[in-house]
């Protein structure tokens, strides 16, 4: 599968999501976060299984996902990174929004989406934002997208299913962010060699702003306050890590893992 595929097949499973989440929205008054999820999840889920249809028919299927096994440090790390990474994001975010801030009506939005004031919104938030949004986002970008490029190099397969990960979220502020983070999962991508441990990362990721808004530390109008001292500290944690990860770039798990993405 060339680049440009890559860029397509995002474009039409954003598409189809916003064309499943039209037709909930025709039979509800508003879309929560649940039926967000499950639109989300039927999108990426049917455009996976096209994508490897078309490209790599007779794969098996953990191998197309590159569901394999790695270093086991490595799943530790990826959650580690996924922790640390949450401040650095969240600065970038905060700094973007002083030159482009969020509109009243879209804070407004963002309230209704993202409530935690009951234990079912509560269930339903963890739902999606720990598990399901995930797991289907990651099976797609570093799964499905990034197996089919990696012929031509795991630099190439790492920066192109980071690039359409970012692209496909529609808010761009978001984006230096979603920039930080595509960066870090597309190199534990390619020094890991298995999906498991970015899966690891995006987990732990959500589940700390989830933990934010639950803890009341932020709320989907009001971003979370970041000290110096602590953004710091993330950044020094998230260094450490980066460099644990590179010295078990050679350790004969990780070797054997980026050798079968190739297979």
């Amino acid at each position: 599968m060339r680049p440009l595929w890559a860029l397509l097949w995002t474009m039409a499973c954003h598409g189809l999501f916003q064309l499943i989440a039209y037709a909930f929205s025709r039979f509800r008054e508003s879309l929560d976060i649940v039926t967000l999820g499950l639109a989300q999840a039927l999108a990426y889920v049917s455009c996976i299984f096209l994508m490897l249809h078309v490209h790599e028919p007779n794969a098996p299927l953990r191998q197309s996902l590159g569901l394999r096994p790695t270093h086991p440090g490595l799943g530790l790390v990826g959650i580690g990174l996924g922790l640390s990474l949450k401040l650095p994001a969240e600065s970038l975010t905060s700094f973007t929004e002083r030159y482009f801030p969020t509109s009243e009506a879209q804070l407004l939005s963002r309230l209704a989406l993202y409530r935690t004031d009951d234990l079912g919104a509560l269930a339903g938030l963890i739902a999606v934002l720990c598990l399901a949004a995930p797991l289907v986002e990651e099976l797609f970008f570093r799964g499905a997208s990034y197996g089919r490029l990696v012929k031509y190099g795991r630099g190439v397969a790492g920066a192109v299913s980071g690039v359409t990960f970012v692209v496909v979220h529609p808010d761009m502020r978001h984006w230096p962010a979603l920039c930080a983070v595509a960066l870090v999962l597309s190199y534990l991508r390619v020094i890991g060699g298995s999906l498991l441990p970015c899966l690891g990362l995006h987990v732990a990721f959500n589940a700390a702003g989830v933990y934010a808004l639950v803890t009341d530390a932020a709320s989907p109008t009001r971003p979370l306050e970041i000290s110096t001292l602590a953004l710091l500290a993330s950044w020094l944690v998230l260094g450490l890590l980066l460099v644990l990860l590179v010295r078990l770039a050679d350790n004969p798990h990780s070797i054997r893992a980026r050798g079968e993405d190739r297979a």
